[in-house]
């Protein structure tokens, strides 16, 4: 197994951890009700699944690597607008986004260790449409690298 596919497990190992970790210590806080609970364990099952990607594909199983991309795919959007609004990642972020209103705004920044998992049918006033460009890297290393 190549370095970077090595690199992309580990980080999808710790970035899957860390968000199910930080959703477990939030329903040990206590049970939020409604949608809140249903975001909640659907992010948990999002960090779920990424560490057991990255563990699969730290394993050099195949299906490891087709998970670890769909996991890596689903981190790559940015969407928020007064319609829907969604967003997650896992260990790490270096968003790239637009926001449009009277100006465009374009902005970059970056979160270690961070996890989040945002789903909403509403958002701001505003428009902001972006990427995640660790996420894409990390996708881009998947589908081009060679083991």
């Amino acid at each position: 197994m190549s370095l970077l596919f090595r690199l992309v497990a580990i980080l999808q190992i710790a970035g899957g951890f860390y968000g199910l970790a930080s959703a477990l210590v939030r329903l040990a806080g206590g049970v939020p009700g409604g949608a809140a609970l249903l975001m909640l364990v659907f992010g948990l099952l999002l960090s779920t699944f990424a560490l057991i990607a990255g563990v699969l594909l730290l394993e050099g199983d195949a299906l490891g690597e087709r998970l670890s991309r769909i996991a890596l795919a689903l981190q790559i959007p940015l969407v928020a607008s007064p319609w829907l609004s969604y967003a997650w990642h896992v260990g790490a972020t270096v968003p790239l986004q637009f926001r449009f209103g009277r100006s465009v705004v374009v902005g970059v920044d970056w979160s270690v260790p961070s996890e989040a998992f945002r789903l909403a049918l509403a958002g701001p006033s505003t428009v902001a449409l972006g990427v995640n460009l660790l996420a894409l890297a990390l996708w881009l290393v998947l589908r081009f690298a060679r083991r």
